[in-house]
């Protein structure tokens, strides 16, 4: 009987720690794209991935030019309607660096297939990875 009560214990700890790490897997499923920056519009842009593992468009790396520290990124994207938009958030200063998924997300739950773009408040031609 303790025997088998160690048993469960072992494998339910087992288990949870399977479960633990789901979320973190989703995000490293995410597809990746490097755009440049416009000046408080798109310069490129790419579309939202349906096979992702992710929702948002979220800033994984940030390089702003010229010698700048960091940046405010908005993210855009092609409404329902057929015109671009800048997403709820506004602008997020992000400094220059590489982050995790979900750290600076610039736009929620963007539909499969949306292009999008992202804007830069101070510089153009910024480099910036999205995860999406």
């Amino acid at each position: 009987m303790k025997k088998a009560l160690a048993t469960l214990a072992i494998v339910g700890a087992a288990a949870s720690s399977v479960l633990a790490l789901a979320p973190a897997a989703s995000a490293d499923s995410c597809a990746r794209t490097n755009l440049t920056t416009g000046y408080r519009g798109y310069w490129s842009t790419a579309y939202k991935s349906s096979t992702s593992g992710c929702h948002d468009l979220n800033v994984v790396m940030a390089s702003a030019p010229g010698g700048a520290s960091g940046d405010y990124y908005a993210g855009m994207y092609v409404n329902s309607s057929g015109s671009w938009t800048f997403g709820s958030r506004g602008y997020v200063y992000i400094p220059n660096g590489t982050y995790a998924v979900n750290k600076y997300i610039l736009v929620s739950d963007l539909t499969n297939g949306r292009e999008f773009g992202v804007a830069a408040y101070n510089n153009a031609g910024g480099a910036v990875t999205i995860a999406h």
